[in-house]
């Protein structure tokens, strides 16, 4: 009896043991892990954007509170959130996607910020011109769009129509003086990726970021052709971007130079 009580002490005491040792393995290794995801996350948090980076002002999925204007009395001027995408082509007629390359352009494209952009809605617009050379329309966003970091380049898909009417983009700098940017002429057919290059003289650098005054986005405009005859046009519009350099504004952007 007494042997076998001693067994059986023995064997409690040992399986104790071998508990205290299994928890204290599974604590340790829980500390350990703890510490290299809050590594990482720290590692994550800190990672800052730098150079030149694509920012996409709109992709025009949510675009029914857009507003245009026309000088023309005549006629309807208005926008529609109209189902579609752009379907660029080819100098043989085949389609390509959003890099040139051959094959559907993509239904969803993932920005550099990691933020998913559908291509389901495109923004259309319609108007009157009457005098040739003088009647534009306005294209306007719910509000105005911050640019950050220093803006090089505004990039817009467009769907011309053959008319020779030509797309201009009106920026706000820091000081309140607007400036009309002319990205080209709609006188072609189908989808083309139009662009226009910033000037460096427009007042936008880190000196004036951290006053809260960097370059506006505020409107799209089309003005008429001399040679264009008067009447009804149509024009669409589809993820506009900016390609702005963030090399910068790597400092401390928590602190504002406002009070």
């Amino acid at each position: 009896m007494k042997g076998e009580a001693k067994s059986i002490i023995l064997a409690i005491l040992v399986s104790g043991l071998v508990m205290l040792v299994g928890i204290g393995n599974i604590n340790v290794h829980a500390q350990d892990a703890a510490k290299t995801d809050t590594t990482a996350a720290g590692k994550t948090s800190a990672k800052q954007q730098t150079g030149l980076v694509t920012d996409w002002l709109n992709d025009f999925e949510a675009s029914e509170d857009w507003r245009a204007i026309s000088t023309c009395p005549l006629g309807d001027t208005k926008i529609r959130k109209t189902p579609g995408k752009p379907r660029p082509t080819n100098d043989k007629g085949e389609a390509v996607n959003d890099k040139g390359e051959a094959g559907e352009f993509p239904a969803e494209i993932q920005d550099e910020n990691g933020i998913n952009h559908k291509s389901e809605f495109v923004l259309g617009v319609k108007t009157y011109y009457l005098e040739r050379g003088y009647d534009r329309v306005e294209v306007f966003p719910p509000n105005e769009y911050i640019i950050r970091g220093k803006a090089k380049e505004i990039k817009v898909w467009a769907l011309g129509r053959k008319f020779r009417h030509t797309l201009y983009v009106k920026l706000r700098d820091y000081r309140g003086n607007l400036y009309r940017l002319k990205v080209g002429r709609l006188d072609f057919w189908g989808w083309r990726d139009l662009s226009v290059v910033v000037p460096g003289w427009l007042p936008q650098s880190a000196s004036y970021a951290m006053l809260d005054k960097n370059l506006h986005f505020v409107s799209f405009f089309v003005e008429s052709d001399q040679y264009e005859m008067p009447g009804t046009f149509y024009f669409y519009l589809d993820n506009l971007r900016v390609v702005t350099d963030l090399s910068e504004f790597t400092g401390d952007q928590s602190i504002k130079d406002t009070w």
